[in-house]
Protein backbone atom coordinates (compact mmCIF):
# COMPACT_ATOMS: atom_id res chain seq x y z
CA UNK A 1 0.00 0.00 0.00
CA UNK A 2 1.47 3.18 -1.09
CA UNK A 3 1.77 5.62 1.15
CA UNK A 4 0.76 8.84 0.11
CA UNK A 5 -1.72 10.03 -2.45
CA UNK A 6 0.62 10.93 -4.90
CA UNK A 7 0.48 8.53 -8.04
CA UNK A 8 3.15 6.88 -9.01
CA UNK A 9 4.39 7.35 -12.77
CA UNK A 10 2.37 4.93 -14.88
CA UNK A 11 4.97 4.46 -17.17
CA UNK A 12 6.74 2.05 -14.73
CA UNK A 13 6.98 -1.54 -15.66
CA UNK A 14 9.28 -4.54 -15.81
CA UNK A 15 10.78 -5.85 -12.79
CA UNK A 16 12.98 -4.91 -10.18
CA UNK A 17 15.13 -7.95 -8.29
CA UNK A 18 17.14 -7.58 -5.06
CA UNK A 19 20.13 -9.60 -4.70
CA UNK A 20 21.20 -9.73 -0.55
CA UNK A 21 22.70 -11.85 2.29
CA UNK A 22 19.71 -13.64 4.14
CA UNK A 23 20.76 -16.89 6.10
CA UNK A 24 23.66 -17.19 8.33
CA UNK A 25 22.58 -20.48 10.31
CA UNK A 26 21.05 -23.72 10.02
CA UNK A 27 19.96 -24.27 13.45
CA UNK A 28 22.96 -25.61 14.90
CA UNK A 29 25.31 -22.74 17.10
CA UNK A 30 28.29 -24.21 15.52
CA UNK A 31 29.29 -22.38 12.12
CA UNK A 32 26.91 -19.83 12.10
CA UNK A 33 28.68 -17.35 9.43
CA UNK A 34 30.23 -14.20 10.62
CA UNK A 35 29.95 -11.73 8.10
CA UNK A 36 26.83 -10.27 6.78
CA UNK A 37 28.08 -11.05 3.03
CA UNK A 38 28.93 -14.53 3.95
CA UNK A 39 24.61 -15.07 4.65
CA UNK A 40 23.21 -17.46 2.08
CA UNK A 41 21.01 -15.07 -1.28
CA UNK A 42 17.82 -14.66 -1.03
CA UNK A 43 16.17 -12.46 -4.13
CA UNK A 44 13.41 -9.80 -3.39
CA UNK A 45 10.97 -9.16 -6.31
CA UNK A 46 9.23 -5.63 -7.49
CA UNK A 47 6.70 -6.83 -10.55
CA UNK A 48 5.98 -2.61 -12.06
CA UNK A 49 2.74 -1.91 -13.56
CA UNK A 50 1.95 1.77 -13.45
CA UNK A 51 0.82 2.02 -9.42
CA UNK A 52 0.53 -1.40 -8.88
CA UNK A 53 3.51 -3.19 -7.69
CA UNK A 54 3.76 -7.13 -6.74
CA UNK A 55 6.56 -8.31 -4.09
CA UNK A 56 8.14 -11.83 -3.32
CA UNK A 57 11.05 -13.31 -2.37
CA UNK A 58 12.96 -16.52 -2.33
CA UNK A 59 15.96 -18.13 -1.48
CA UNK A 60 18.73 -19.21 -3.95
CA UNK A 61 18.65 -22.88 -3.53
CA UNK A 62 22.65 -23.85 -4.54
CA UNK A 63 23.99 -27.01 -4.03
CA UNK A 64 25.54 -26.01 -0.72
CA UNK A 65 22.55 -24.08 0.74
CA UNK A 66 20.45 -27.03 0.51
CA UNK A 67 22.68 -29.31 1.46
CA UNK A 68 23.31 -27.27 5.10
CA UNK A 69 19.17 -26.79 5.35
CA UNK A 70 19.51 -30.95 5.37
CA UNK A 71 22.06 -31.11 7.72
CA UNK A 72 20.59 -28.46 9.82
CA UNK A 73 24.47 -27.22 9.87
CA UNK A 74 26.93 -25.52 7.67
CA UNK A 75 28.20 -28.25 5.49
CA UNK A 76 32.31 -27.89 4.23
CA UNK A 77 32.72 -25.20 1.61
CA UNK A 78 34.23 -22.06 0.77
CA UNK A 79 33.69 -19.28 2.80
CA UNK A 80 34.43 -15.04 3.10
CA UNK A 81 35.14 -14.84 6.74
CA UNK A 82 36.29 -16.75 9.27
CA UNK A 83 33.92 -18.89 12.53
CA UNK A 84 34.08 -17.45 15.72
CA UNK A 85 36.12 -19.94 17.40
CA UNK A 86 38.78 -21.99 16.35
CA UNK A 87 37.00 -24.69 17.47
CA UNK A 88 34.32 -24.56 14.78
CA UNK A 89 37.05 -24.32 12.12
CA UNK A 90 36.98 -27.38 9.56
CA UNK A 91 38.78 -30.47 10.01
CA UNK A 92 41.88 -31.50 8.13
CA UNK A 93 39.59 -33.37 6.31
CA UNK A 94 37.12 -31.15 5.72
CA UNK A 95 39.29 -29.09 3.98
CA UNK A 96 40.20 -31.94 1.80
CA UNK A 97 36.57 -32.08 0.56
CA UNK A 98 36.74 -28.27 -0.16
CA UNK A 99 40.07 -28.64 -1.77
CA UNK A 100 38.25 -31.47 -3.70
CA UNK A 101 35.25 -29.11 -4.57
CA UNK A 102 37.43 -26.05 -5.36
CA UNK A 103 38.98 -27.86 -8.52
CA UNK A 104 35.50 -29.10 -9.38
CA UNK A 105 34.18 -25.35 -9.01
CA UNK A 106 31.69 -26.52 -6.31
CA UNK A 107 33.33 -24.95 -3.14
CA UNK A 108 31.24 -21.51 -3.40
CA UNK A 109 27.89 -21.33 -5.15
CA UNK A 110 26.52 -18.50 -2.77
CA UNK A 111 26.01 -15.78 -5.60
CA UNK A 112 24.46 -13.29 -3.34
CA UNK A 113 25.63 -9.70 -4.31
CA UNK A 114 24.24 -8.93 -8.12
CA UNK A 115 22.26 -10.01 -11.01
CA UNK A 116 22.65 -10.26 -15.01
CA UNK A 117 21.05 -11.18 -17.78
CA UNK A 118 22.25 -13.26 -21.32
CA UNK A 119 20.88 -14.48 -23.83
CA UNK A 120 18.17 -13.48 -25.67
CA UNK A 121 15.91 -9.85 -24.25
CA UNK A 122 13.09 -11.82 -23.38
CA UNK A 123 11.88 -13.97 -20.37
CA UNK A 124 10.95 -17.57 -22.27
CA UNK A 125 14.63 -17.25 -23.68
CA UNK A 126 16.66 -14.50 -21.45
CA UNK A 127 19.40 -16.24 -19.08
CA UNK A 128 18.68 -14.51 -15.86
CA UNK A 129 21.29 -15.26 -13.48
CA UNK A 130 22.52 -14.43 -9.43
CA UNK A 131 26.21 -13.40 -9.91
CA UNK A 132 29.52 -12.89 -8.11
CA UNK A 133 32.99 -12.71 -8.56
CA UNK A 134 32.96 -16.61 -8.03
CA UNK A 135 32.69 -17.99 -11.86
CA UNK A 136 29.56 -20.02 -11.04
CA UNK A 137 26.18 -18.04 -11.02
CA UNK A 138 23.25 -19.66 -9.97
CA UNK A 139 20.23 -19.21 -12.96
CA UNK A 140 16.85 -18.32 -11.63
CA UNK A 141 13.17 -18.09 -13.25
CA UNK A 142 12.64 -14.46 -13.54
CA UNK A 143 8.64 -15.56 -13.19
CA UNK A 144 8.63 -17.10 -9.24
CA UNK A 145 12.50 -16.28 -8.70
CA UNK A 146 12.63 -20.34 -8.31
CA UNK A 147 16.57 -21.72 -8.86
CA UNK A 148 16.89 -23.37 -12.00
CA UNK A 149 20.49 -24.45 -11.66
CA UNK A 150 24.33 -23.75 -11.25
CA UNK A 151 25.53 -22.29 -14.79
CA UNK A 152 29.83 -23.41 -15.50
CA UNK A 153 32.49 -22.34 -17.63
CA UNK A 154 34.14 -24.46 -19.85
CA UNK A 155 36.39 -26.78 -18.55
CA UNK A 156 39.85 -25.86 -19.88
CA UNK A 157 41.48 -23.96 -19.22
CA UNK A 158 40.82 -24.15 -15.63
CA UNK A 159 38.62 -20.90 -14.39
CA UNK A 160 39.86 -19.35 -11.15
CA UNK A 161 36.95 -16.51 -10.72
CA UNK A 162 34.74 -14.00 -12.97
CA UNK A 163 33.74 -10.49 -11.91
CA UNK A 164 29.33 -9.66 -10.75
CA UNK A 165 29.69 -6.49 -12.81
CA UNK A 166 28.90 -7.65 -16.33
CA UNK A 167 28.71 -4.45 -18.41
CA UNK A 168 26.43 -4.10 -21.79
CA UNK A 169 28.36 -3.22 -24.90
CA UNK A 170 27.82 0.71 -26.19
CA UNK A 171 26.08 0.89 -29.06
CA UNK A 172 24.23 -2.88 -28.73
CA UNK A 173 20.83 -3.80 -27.55
CA UNK A 174 21.91 -7.01 -25.82
CA UNK A 175 25.70 -7.61 -25.92
CA UNK A 176 27.58 -7.88 -22.83
CA UNK A 177 31.68 -7.95 -21.77
CA UNK A 178 32.79 -9.28 -18.85
CA UNK A 179 35.85 -11.03 -17.92
CA UNK A 180 37.59 -14.27 -16.17
CA UNK A 181 40.82 -15.49 -15.00
CA UNK A 182 41.89 -18.70 -16.47
CA UNK A 183 44.87 -20.90 -15.97
CA UNK A 184 46.42 -23.33 -18.44
CA UNK A 185 48.22 -26.20 -17.38
CA UNK A 186 51.39 -24.72 -17.99
CA UNK A 187 52.04 -20.49 -18.22
CA UNK A 188 50.91 -17.78 -15.96
CA UNK A 189 47.50 -17.09 -15.01
CA UNK A 190 45.35 -14.38 -17.67
CA UNK A 191 42.89 -12.42 -17.83
CA UNK A 192 40.36 -13.60 -20.91
CA UNK A 193 37.95 -10.74 -22.16
CA UNK A 194 35.05 -12.03 -23.26
CA UNK A 195 31.53 -11.00 -24.96
CA UNK A 196 28.31 -12.26 -25.02
CA UNK A 197 25.98 -12.16 -27.88
CA UNK A 198 22.25 -13.30 -27.57
CA UNK A 199 22.90 -16.61 -29.59
CA UNK A 200 26.31 -17.45 -26.98
CA UNK A 201 25.63 -19.58 -23.87
CA UNK A 202 27.56 -19.29 -20.59
CA UNK A 203 30.09 -21.76 -21.08
CA UNK A 204 30.75 -20.15 -24.92
CA UNK A 205 31.16 -16.92 -25.14
CA UNK A 206 33.59 -14.67 -27.84
CA UNK A 207 36.67 -14.19 -26.68
CA UNK A 208 38.07 -10.37 -27.50
CA UNK A 209 40.99 -10.56 -26.21
CA UNK A 210 43.91 -12.31 -23.78
CA UNK A 211 46.31 -10.48 -21.56
CA UNK A 212 48.93 -11.89 -18.63
CA UNK A 213 48.61 -9.01 -15.27
CA UNK A 214 51.39 -8.32 -13.57
CA UNK A 215 49.38 -9.53 -10.63
CA UNK A 216 46.38 -10.99 -9.58
CA UNK A 217 44.48 -8.21 -8.39
CA UNK A 218 41.24 -8.43 -6.19
CA UNK A 219 38.66 -6.88 -8.72
CA UNK A 220 35.51 -6.78 -8.79
CA UNK A 221 34.11 -4.32 -11.85
CA UNK A 222 35.68 -2.83 -14.58
CA UNK A 223 34.49 0.18 -16.78
CA UNK A 224 33.86 0.30 -20.34
CA UNK A 225 33.64 2.86 -23.45
CA UNK A 226 32.21 2.64 -27.11
CA UNK A 227 35.64 0.87 -27.98
CA UNK A 228 37.35 -0.19 -24.71
CA UNK A 229 37.18 -2.33 -21.64
CA UNK A 230 39.24 -0.30 -18.76
CA UNK A 231 40.60 -2.88 -15.76
CA UNK A 232 42.14 -1.47 -12.65
CA UNK A 233 44.82 -4.13 -11.32
CA UNK A 234 44.81 -2.55 -7.61
CA UNK A 235 48.20 -3.56 -5.21
CA UNK A 236 45.53 -6.00 -3.41
CA UNK A 237 45.62 -9.59 -3.73
CA UNK A 238 44.00 -12.44 -2.28
CA UNK A 239 46.84 -15.03 -1.22
CA UNK A 240 45.61 -17.99 -2.47
CA UNK A 241 48.72 -20.24 -1.74
CA UNK A 242 47.86 -19.99 1.70
CA UNK A 243 44.14 -21.07 1.46
CA UNK A 244 44.25 -24.11 2.32
CA UNK A 245 46.04 -23.18 5.56
CA UNK A 246 43.43 -20.46 7.09
CA UNK A 247 40.65 -22.37 6.75
CA UNK A 248 39.52 -21.45 2.76
CA UNK A 249 38.07 -18.42 4.42
CA UNK A 250 39.14 -16.06 1.07
CA UNK A 251 39.12 -12.71 2.70
CA UNK A 252 41.24 -13.85 5.57
CA UNK A 253 43.89 -13.83 2.86
CA UNK A 254 42.92 -10.30 1.36
CA UNK A 255 46.84 -8.53 1.56
CA UNK A 256 48.28 -4.91 0.51
CA UNK A 257 51.23 -5.45 -1.46
CA UNK A 258 53.56 -2.72 -0.78
CA UNK A 259 55.62 -0.52 -2.92
CA UNK A 260 52.93 -1.90 -6.06
CA UNK A 261 51.11 0.56 -8.03
CA UNK A 262 47.72 0.11 -9.54
CA UNK A 263 47.93 -1.72 -13.17
CA UNK A 264 45.62 -0.11 -16.04
CA UNK A 265 45.04 -2.39 -18.78
CA UNK A 266 42.79 -0.82 -21.82
CA UNK A 267 41.34 -3.46 -24.03
CA UNK A 268 40.47 -2.21 -27.73
CA UNK A 269 36.91 -3.95 -27.81
CA UNK A 270 36.98 -4.36 -31.38
CA UNK A 271 40.45 -5.13 -32.36
CA UNK A 272 41.90 -6.95 -28.89
CA UNK A 273 44.99 -4.53 -28.63
CA UNK A 274 45.73 -4.50 -24.89
CA UNK A 275 47.37 -1.24 -23.77
CA UNK A 276 49.41 -0.81 -20.14
CA UNK A 277 49.73 2.17 -17.48
CA UNK A 278 50.37 2.75 -14.07
CA UNK A 279 48.76 5.09 -11.77
CA UNK A 280 49.06 5.85 -8.12
CA UNK A 281 48.06 3.09 -5.66
CA UNK A 282 44.38 2.81 -4.27
CA UNK A 283 41.98 0.41 -4.19
CA UNK A 284 38.17 0.41 -5.60
CA UNK A 285 35.11 -2.12 -5.49
CA UNK A 286 33.27 -0.23 -7.96
CA UNK A 287 33.63 1.87 -10.84
CA UNK A 288 30.81 4.49 -11.74
CA UNK A 289 31.47 5.19 -15.61
CA UNK A 290 33.88 6.09 -18.47
CA UNK A 291 33.83 7.52 -21.63
CA UNK A 292 35.95 9.05 -24.58
CA UNK A 293 37.47 12.66 -24.69
CA UNK A 294 38.11 12.65 -28.33
CA UNK A 295 40.10 9.94 -29.74
CA UNK A 296 42.87 9.60 -27.33
CA UNK A 297 41.63 10.35 -23.94
CA UNK A 298 39.99 8.37 -21.72
CA UNK A 299 37.84 9.01 -18.95
CA UNK A 300 37.11 6.87 -16.11
CA UNK A 301 35.38 7.61 -12.53
CA UNK A 302 35.41 5.31 -9.43
CA UNK A 303 34.51 5.25 -6.13
CA UNK A 304 37.67 4.44 -3.58
CA UNK A 305 37.36 2.57 -0.83
CA UNK A 306 39.24 0.19 1.77
CA UNK A 307 40.07 -3.30 0.57
CA UNK A 308 39.67 -3.71 4.56
CA UNK A 309 35.89 -2.72 3.80
CA UNK A 310 35.35 -6.13 2.59
CA UNK A 311 36.47 -7.81 5.41
CA UNK A 312 35.37 -5.80 8.21
CA UNK A 313 32.93 -3.17 7.19
CA UNK A 314 30.19 -6.03 6.74
CA UNK A 315 31.96 -8.07 9.89
CA UNK A 316 28.87 -8.98 11.97
CA UNK A 317 30.47 -8.24 15.35
CA UNK A 318 30.89 -4.47 13.76
CA UNK A 319 27.57 -4.02 12.43
CA UNK A 320 25.67 -5.24 15.37
CA UNK A 321 28.13 -3.31 17.85
CA UNK A 322 28.36 0.01 16.54
CA UNK A 323 30.60 2.96 17.82
CA UNK A 324 28.43 4.66 20.64
CA UNK A 325 29.85 8.03 19.59
CA UNK A 326 29.99 8.12 16.06
CA UNK A 327 33.20 9.32 14.61
CA UNK A 328 31.99 10.24 11.22
CA UNK A 329 33.85 8.27 9.14
CA UNK A 330 33.28 7.63 5.74
CA UNK A 331 33.26 3.80 3.96
CA UNK A 332 35.40 5.90 1.22
CA UNK A 333 38.30 5.96 4.07
CA UNK A 334 40.17 8.38 5.29
CA UNK A 335 41.25 11.32 2.74
CA UNK A 336 39.59 8.97 0.01
CA UNK A 337 36.88 10.89 -2.31
CA UNK A 338 34.94 9.89 -5.63
CA UNK A 339 37.80 9.87 -7.93
CA UNK A 340 38.02 10.65 -11.62
CA UNK A 341 41.22 9.24 -13.68
CA UNK A 342 42.08 10.66 -17.15
CA UNK A 343 44.01 8.41 -19.46
CA UNK A 344 46.25 10.30 -22.29
CA UNK A 345 46.69 7.29 -24.24
CA UNK A 346 49.43 9.14 -26.40
CA UNK A 347 51.13 10.20 -23.72
CA UNK A 348 50.71 6.73 -22.34
CA UNK A 349 50.23 8.77 -18.97
CA UNK A 350 47.62 8.82 -16.25
CA UNK A 351 46.01 12.10 -13.97
CA UNK A 352 43.75 12.21 -11.33
CA UNK A 353 41.34 14.82 -9.89
CA UNK A 354 38.52 15.21 -7.34
CA UNK A 355 35.29 16.93 -7.31
CA UNK A 356 34.49 19.96 -5.39
CA UNK A 357 32.13 20.32 -2.84
CA UNK A 358 30.08 23.46 -3.48
CA UNK A 359 26.84 22.45 -1.90
CA UNK A 360 29.15 21.65 1.54
CA UNK A 361 27.15 18.79 2.67
CA UNK A 362 29.48 16.10 4.09
CA UNK A 363 27.86 13.08 1.92
CA UNK A 364 28.35 14.08 -1.67
CA UNK A 365 31.35 13.51 -2.46
CA UNK A 366 32.22 10.20 -0.04
CA UNK A 367 30.05 7.73 -1.69
CA UNK A 368 29.91 4.24 -2.98
CA UNK A 369 27.35 1.90 -4.88
CA UNK A 370 27.18 4.47 -7.78
CA UNK A 371 24.30 4.37 -10.35
CA UNK A 372 23.77 5.78 -13.43
CA UNK A 373 21.49 6.21 -16.19
CA UNK A 374 22.16 2.89 -18.30
CA UNK A 375 21.62 4.98 -21.89
CA UNK A 376 24.69 6.96 -20.89
CA UNK A 377 26.76 3.98 -20.15
CA UNK A 378 30.35 4.31 -21.25
CA UNK A 379 29.73 8.06 -22.80
CA UNK A 380 29.85 11.09 -21.90
CA UNK A 381 27.69 11.65 -18.53
CA UNK A 382 26.94 14.16 -16.08
CA UNK A 383 25.21 12.95 -13.29
CA UNK A 384 26.04 9.31 -10.84
CA UNK A 385 23.78 8.61 -7.76
CA UNK A 386 25.33 6.96 -4.84
CA UNK A 387 25.23 5.71 -1.31
CA UNK A 388 26.85 7.51 1.84
CA UNK A 389 27.40 5.97 5.26
CA UNK A 390 29.65 7.32 8.25
CA UNK A 391 30.41 4.99 10.29
CA UNK A 392 27.10 2.56 10.06
CA UNK A 393 24.63 4.69 11.91
CA UNK A 394 23.88 7.30 8.95
CA UNK A 395 23.24 6.52 5.35
CA UNK A 396 22.35 9.35 2.43
CA UNK A 397 21.34 8.52 -1.00
CA UNK A 398 23.24 11.49 -3.12
CA UNK A 399 23.23 12.39 -6.72
CA UNK A 400 26.61 13.92 -7.88
CA UNK A 401 26.71 15.91 -11.16
CA UNK A 402 29.92 15.53 -12.10
CA UNK A 403 29.80 18.60 -14.61
CA UNK A 404 28.35 21.24 -12.46
CA UNK A 405 28.49 20.47 -8.45
CA UNK A 406 26.61 23.44 -7.36
CA UNK A 407 23.56 21.19 -8.74
CA UNK A 408 24.73 18.20 -6.34
CA UNK A 409 22.15 16.98 -3.91
CA UNK A 410 21.83 14.87 -0.90
CA UNK A 411 18.37 12.77 0.40
CA UNK A 412 18.80 11.77 4.60
CA UNK A 413 16.21 11.03 7.16
CA UNK A 414 17.45 10.07 10.73
CA UNK A 415 16.91 6.90 11.08
CA UNK A 416 16.58 5.28 8.15
CA UNK A 417 19.28 3.07 6.44
CA UNK A 418 19.03 2.91 2.79
CA UNK A 419 20.77 0.81 0.43
CA UNK A 420 21.89 1.10 -3.41
CA UNK A 421 19.21 2.98 -6.07
CA UNK A 422 18.80 2.03 -8.79
CA UNK A 423 17.36 4.34 -11.99
CA UNK A 424 14.42 3.50 -14.04
CA UNK A 425 14.13 5.79 -17.29
CA UNK A 426 11.33 7.88 -18.47
CA UNK A 427 10.54 6.45 -21.93
CA UNK A 428 10.22 10.17 -22.79
CA UNK A 429 13.82 10.73 -22.72
CA UNK A 430 13.72 13.90 -22.44
CA UNK A 431 17.00 14.41 -20.12
CA UNK A 432 19.67 12.18 -18.48
CA UNK A 433 18.22 12.75 -15.06
CA UNK A 434 14.59 12.18 -16.64
CA UNK A 435 12.94 9.01 -14.47
CA UNK A 436 12.68 7.38 -11.24
CA UNK A 437 15.06 5.82 -8.57
CA UNK A 438 14.06 3.00 -7.03
CA UNK A 439 15.77 1.54 -3.58
CA UNK A 440 15.03 -0.35 -0.06
CA UNK A 441 15.39 1.47 3.23
CA UNK A 442 14.88 -0.12 6.48
CA UNK A 443 12.89 2.32 8.86
CA UNK A 444 15.20 2.30 12.21
CA UNK A 445 12.36 3.83 14.54
CA UNK A 446 9.17 1.41 13.04
CA UNK A 447 11.57 -1.76 12.17
CA UNK A 448 9.91 -2.03 9.40
CA UNK A 449 11.52 -1.87 5.26
CA UNK A 450 10.07 0.28 2.17
CA UNK A 451 10.16 -0.15 -1.14
CA UNK A 452 11.19 4.21 -1.60
CA UNK A 453 10.90 5.80 -5.06
CA UNK A 454 12.17 9.43 -5.69
CA UNK A 455 12.58 11.34 -8.33
CA UNK A 456 15.58 11.21 -10.20
CA UNK A 457 15.61 14.85 -11.39
CA UNK A 458 14.62 16.41 -7.40
CA UNK A 459 15.77 13.36 -5.34
CA UNK A 460 12.73 14.38 -3.45
CA UNK A 461 10.43 11.44 -2.82
CA UNK A 462 7.52 10.33 -4.94
CA UNK A 463 5.95 7.00 -2.52
CA UNK A 464 6.85 4.51 -0.45
CA UNK A 465 5.28 1.53 0.33
CA UNK A 466 6.13 -0.35 3.93
CA UNK A 467 6.47 -4.11 2.97
CA UNK A 468 4.95 -7.63 4.34
CA UNK A 469 8.39 -8.98 5.29
CA UNK A 470 11.71 -6.62 5.92
CA UNK A 471 14.37 -7.02 3.82
CA UNK A 472 18.30 -6.74 5.13
CA UNK A 473 20.50 -4.64 3.61
CA UNK A 474 21.65 -5.97 0.24
CA UNK A 475 24.80 -4.42 -2.35
CA UNK A 476 22.63 -4.52 -5.79
CA UNK A 477 19.78 -5.35 -7.60
CA UNK A 478 18.90 -4.75 -11.32
CA UNK A 479 15.95 -3.88 -13.25
CA UNK A 480 14.52 -6.42 -16.51
CA UNK A 481 12.54 -3.68 -18.46
CA UNK A 482 11.39 -7.12 -20.59
CA UNK A 483 10.42 -8.93 -17.42
CA UNK A 484 6.82 -7.67 -18.04
CA UNK A 485 3.95 -9.26 -16.12
CA UNK A 486 -0.26 -9.07 -16.03
CA UNK A 487 -1.08 -7.64 -12.27
CA UNK A 488 -4.75 -7.15 -12.93
CA UNK A 489 -7.30 -4.28 -12.98
CA UNK A 490 -7.71 -3.42 -9.27
CA UNK A 491 -5.98 -0.12 -7.78
CA UNK A 492 -3.60 -0.05 -4.54
CA UNK A 493 -5.24 2.03 -1.49
CA UNK A 494 -3.13 5.16 -0.85
CA UNK A 495 -2.85 6.09 2.47
CA UNK A 496 -3.63 9.49 3.69
CA UNK A 497 -0.84 11.85 3.03
CA UNK A 498 2.13 12.24 5.16
CA UNK A 499 5.53 14.61 4.68
CA UNK A 500 8.73 12.89 4.29
CA UNK A 501 11.41 14.99 6.16
CA UNK A 502 14.53 15.50 4.13
CA UNK A 503 16.92 16.46 6.73
CA UNK A 504 20.43 18.43 5.48
CA UNK A 505 23.40 17.20 7.50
Amino acid sequence: TWEDPTPVPDWLSGTYVRNGPAQISFGSERRVLTSWLDGFAKLHSFKFSGSQVLFSGKMLESPNYLASVAAGELQPMTTLNKFRTAEEEWTWWEKLTIMKMTLQMTAFDNNNPALWRIGQKNIKDGVYLAVTDAPVPTRFNISDLSTIGMMYPSSWPATISGCAHWMREVGTDNNAINFQRKKALTGLPYVEVQRYRPEDDYATPEVIATFVPKKLSTIHSFSITENYAVFFFYPVIIDGKRMFETGFHVFELLTWLENEQTDVYVVNLKTGEVKEFETAPTYSAHHANAYENGENELIIDICPSPYSNLRDYLSLDNMLNPPKVSKGLSTNGEGEQFSRYTIDMDREEITTSLFPNEIKNRFINDFDFPTINEDFRGLPYCIVYGWSALDYSRTALVKKNVCDSTKDLVFYIEDHYSSEMHFLPNPTKTAEDDGVLVTIVFDGTKEKSYLLILDAKTLEPVNKAYLPHNIPWSAHGMHFPEANFQIGKENIKNKPKKQMKKLEL
